[in-house]
């Protein structure tokens, strides 16, 4: 069983007051009063919208914590999951059929009998209208109904059902369309002294079609009086999926006109991230050590946190870094150095194609350095160049600039000429320290940090000390071990020859 340290960061949101870091539980209870407020009103829509891993949905899970609490037992909070449904006609018939049982049992309980004043049988009755008007709207359905048998009661039993009078519908001498009984369940629906608050979670996983049909439900189908939606999203993705869906020029405007109040989440605290990452792995040090980092160790890693660290965005933005930390470490600790491994995990997750080119520079400049290959003029010219895209700040201490790079890899410096940024000359005692420390830099360790094993180009430190021992004890055979190092380990190891 993996201790606490150690046990993957999983995407699952928060539900435990106690273990919320950035504040959200005080945003819920803030928030809970305006959405129960809001629920008074005729199908108003508040848009909770942030970016992917930014706490949308630990903010839903607080909220419906937080609701309760305000002892509004005519305000009734329906969650509806959309990403998970996978069917717009399923999603129309969740609303409904919740509606429905919440007014049956309403209806049904001792205290509200007189204020309805209908029996069980009635309150089911327009119970039963509101679910068949869920399953005939549903566009999926909408051509099966007959199938489906979602076919409405007599119109008599309808217009009594909804307390409109037996002779309202007869009147009409047919069948009543959607839209007629829809006004009826919308007049309903006013009359009663009961609020429905709609949580949708997820609306920027869904695929563009179904992101439609969720706004054509919120819109048109079930747009009913003392009802107010709360949909959660990424607000850039799900224009872009209604975009696509409704092959409209502007997502963003056309979501403009279906929410009518938005509740940004905000940013969390300067450095909060950064220091809740840090505390989490000195925690993996801990462990994988038994020991707490030693100063220059604590000072080193506290510094590649708060480099790297200063992109980091949303809570879910540390939980990758952590487990990329995580993964390496658990098994590779003897090969690493920490704090560069927290460095390129946070490389990896913030700046992708800056973790690309790294692996490939250090990749080339191993080679270099063992003298297996050699590098042409065009090819470190598109290397410095690539660089330079990558971090176009010349100013010292910025975490675009090449010499903030240069402080853990070798060979870097900012230049106008793309060809000396790159590849130049290191000290020797330098490159031994990289070497010595099994930094990132090192030619001997780069490779650990990318592919979880040493470059072939170079003897492992565990088999070097197997060559050195065997050179103790028996001399004399360690000449066919030793003639694979060549010239290979005597320029990546020369402390050691």
């Amino acid at each position: 069983m993996p201790t606490t340290a150690l046990a993957s960061e999983t995407d699952r949101a928060l539900d435990d007051i106690n273990a919320d870091e950035f504040g959200f539980v005080e945003i819920a209870k803030k928030l809970a009063p305006s959405l129960v407020d809001a629920s008074a009103s005729d199908g108003m829509v508040i848009g909770i919208e942030g970016p992917w891993g930014s706490g949308k949905t630990s903010l839903l899970n607080f909220l419906r914590q937080e609701l309760p609490k305000l002892n509004r037992p005519n305000v009734h909070v329906i969650t509806l999951a959309p990403w998970l449904a996978g069917d717009s006609s399923t999603l129309v018939g969740s609303l409904t059929d919740a509606i429905a049982d919440i007014l049956e049992a309403q209806a049904e309980a001792p205290q509200t009998t007189n204020r309805f004043g209908r029996s069980k049988k009635k309150a089911a009755e327009y119970g039963e209208v509101i679910r068949k008007y869920g399953a005939r709207t549903g566009r999926t359905l909408a051509p099966l109904a007959s199938v489906a048998g979602a076919f409405y009661p007599p119109a008599a039993a309808i217009g009594t059902a909804l307390g409109v009078g037996a002779d309202y519908l007869e009147k009409l001498r047919r069948q009543p369309t959607d839209a007629e009984v829809k006004k009826l369940i919308s007049e309903k629906l006013g009359s009663l002294d009961q609020r429905f608050l709609v949580l949708i979670d997820d609306l920027d996983r869904l695929e563009p079609q179904q992101a439609v049909e969720v706004i054509r439900m919120v819109r048109s189908v079930a747009d009913f009086p003392k009802l107010a939606y709360v949909m959660c999203y990424d607000r850039s993705v799900l224009a872009h999926a209604l975009e696509i869906g409704l092959k409209v020029k502007n997502g963003d405007i056309f979501l403009q006109k279906i929410v009518q109040l938005t509740f940004s989440i905000p940013l969390p605290e300067p450095f909060d991230l950064r220091l809740s990452l840090l505390d989490r792995v000195f925690a993996i040090y801990r462990e994988i050590n038994g020991r707490e980092p030693d100063g220059e160790e604590a000072a080193d890693i506290r510094s590649a946190i708060d480099h790297e660290g200063s992109g980091l965005r949303t809570p879910r933005d540390v939980k990758l870094v952590l487990n990329a930390i995580k993964f390496a470490y658990r098994n590779m600790a003897q090969e690493l150095n920490f704090a560069d491994l927290c460095r390129i995990s946070l490389i990896k997750i913030l700046q992708p194609a800056l973790y690309r080119w790294l692996e490939n520079y250090l990749s080339v400049r191993s080679v270099i350095f063992t003298g297996d290959a050699r590098v042409s003029d065009d090819d470190i010219d598109e290397i410095g160049t690539q660089l330079k895209v990558l971090l176009p700040s010349d100013t010292i201490g910025s975490h675009r600039s090449i010499w903030n790079l240069s402080d853990f890899i070798p060979g870097l410096q900012y230049h106008e000429d793309a060809k000396k940024c790159v590849f130049q000359p290191v000290y020797d005692r330098h490159t031994h320290d990289y070497i010595r420390k099994r930094r990132l830099g090192s030619p001997l360790h780069y490779r650990c940090y990318f592919a979880l094993s040493g470059p072939r180009t170079a003897l492992s430190d565990s088999k070097m000390a197997e060559l050195l021992d065997l050179a103790k004890k028996r001399p004399r055979c360690v000449g066919a071990e030793a003639s694979g190092i060549c010239r290979r380990t005597q320029a990546a190891r020369p402390e050691l020859v």
